[in-house]
């Protein structure tokens, strides 16, 4: 089976290089990180070019932000997963992303256990979902 492909958007450098290496050093046989961004515009442009399978998205950002980015990926990409990640209290959090279009969400102090089983989740019900469409 393929690696589900990933694009990482944060506007912090430093922890998307962690999160890269975190993701591509513990994981090589389920993830493939084929670009990051670091605002939500960049990350609209960057989803339609690199088609990846899930993005993982920062709430918290300058310019455009991940709760603004969040329903405009999911109206130009419908196909892909989007998981919300946050430092911020979940309280609430959860529930905007969520409303926003977010398939899921992951608090940042929780990467370590929750992020891969979120990906993985994600990854299946949208192929799933793809399945569907295609029948």
């Amino acid at each position: 089976m393929a690696p589900t492909t990933l694009l990482l958007v944060d506007d912090n450098p430093t922890f998307l290089r962690i999160l890269k290496s975190f993701l591509e050093e513990t994981y090589p046989e389920e993830v493939l990180v084929v670009g990051a961004a670091y605002d939500g515009n960049e990350a609209l442009a960057k989803a339609t070019q690199l088609r990846p399978d899930v993005i993982l998205l920062d709430l918290a950002m300058p310019g455009l932000n991940g709760l603004g980015a969040i329903p405009r990926l999911r109206c130009l990409m419908p196909e892909v997963g989007i998981i919300a990640l946050t430092v911020l209290s979940a309280n609430g959090y959860r529930e905007a992303a969520l409303a926003a279009g977010a398939d899921d969400f992951v608090a940042k102090a929780d990467l370590n256990t929750d992020l891969l089983p979120a990906i993985r989740r994600v990854a299946r019900e949208r192929q799933r979902e793809a399945g569907e469409r295609t029948t």
